[in-house]
């Protein structure tokens, strides 16, 4: 039986206080001073979501300037019913469907993102005579950006995870190809690029901190804030899959504030079992917020174009 409106409407209120109260606080937005970006496995996000799943979803992707969606499935109904529940400013870019039938999405309110030309699958080059070589199973997605002063690159990636050792080292095999890339990437001569400052989001499946995947990541010296190498972002809370980082440069202003948005605390609580594991996902969104709004980092890529 459907849950009333009333009870839905109490839900979405509910939400509110865990996403406006500590420990879960999420920054208000600022226009040109912070920036806020979510990432967030979406389990198997297509039209199997009920309208009710879809209104929680929007109601906390509103809350962000940049969500980037992992498992976004190949039938794309379901990510139309969200742009129609999200207020007329959010745009969407999307992958074509990848391994597992999975595409990638990047949600954005384009009054404080503004997309700046690239939107491309991370394909690797392979020989000409083979036509072989390495790819990741989920060819991650990324897009350039602009917030403020601020010119960056974000990468959404989905590592294969599976349990076999073999399986494991692909798993670590998948990080480390994708970072070196990435870092190749950073050390082009300016201009060469869209631009030279990455984010590495989305579902790496690290389990926890120190694994061997968790190494992998950060062997190119990518950095993520104090503590969210062992925040856990699964429904159940007992691992870490789930990373924001960043290639270190001083252009990069993290303002200390990160977290999931534990949406279990206050949707479906009418259900058996409670909290929104079946119906929405079994990750948690995890957001990190930037300041954007400093003269100096511009002026640092022009001083300072090698680091």
């Amino acid at each position: 039986m459907p849950a009333s409106a009333e009870i839905i409407a109490a839900e979405r209120k509910a939400l509110m206080r865990v996403m406006d109260t500590h420990p879960y606080k999420i920054p208000s937005r600022k226009l040109n001073e912070n920036l806020l970006i979510a990432t967030w496995n979406i389990e198997q996000f297509s039209n199997r979501h009920t309208n009710r799943a879809v209104q929680y979803i929007a109601d906390i992707c509103e809350r962000f300037d940049i969500i980037a969606l992992q498992e976004v499935k190949t039938d794309l109904r379901g990510l139309e019913r969200l742009q129609q529940m999200l207020p007329g400013n959010y745009r969407i870019l999307v992958s074509d469907p990848t391994g597992n039938h999975e595409r990638f999405a990047f949600l954005y309110d384009k009054r404080s993102v503004v997309p700046t030309g690239l939107a491309s699958d991370i394909g690797f080059n392979v020989p000409a005579k083979t036509h072989m070589g390495y790819q990741l199973h989920r060819m991650p997605y990324c897009a350039s950006f602009r917030a403020g002063r601020f010119d960056f690159v974000i990468a959404s990636a989905h590592i294969y995870y599976g349990k076999t050792k073999a399986e494991r080292d692909q798993r670590r095999e998948e990080i480390q190809q994708m970072v070196d890339f990435i870092h190749r990437r950073t050390r082009v001569g300016k201009g060469k690029a869209f631009d030279r400052d990455f984010f590495v989001v989305g579902d790496l499946n690290v389990e926890k901190e120190d694994d061997p995947f968790f190494d992998a990541l950060v062997s190119r010296g990518f950095q993520m804030p104090d503590g969210m190498n062992s925040l856990t972002t699964n429904f159940g809370r007992s691992k870490t899959y789930d990373k924001i980082a960043w290639v270190n440069r001083k252009q990069f202003c993290h303002s200390g504030e990160f977290n999931v948005v534990p949406f279990y605390k206050a949707l479906f609580q009418d259900m058996t079992p409670k909290g929104g594991n079946a119906q929405i996902s079994d990750h948690l969104p995890l957001w990190a917020e930037f300041e954007i709004n400093s003269l100096s980092q511009q002026l640092d890529q022009i001083l300072n174009p090698g680091d």
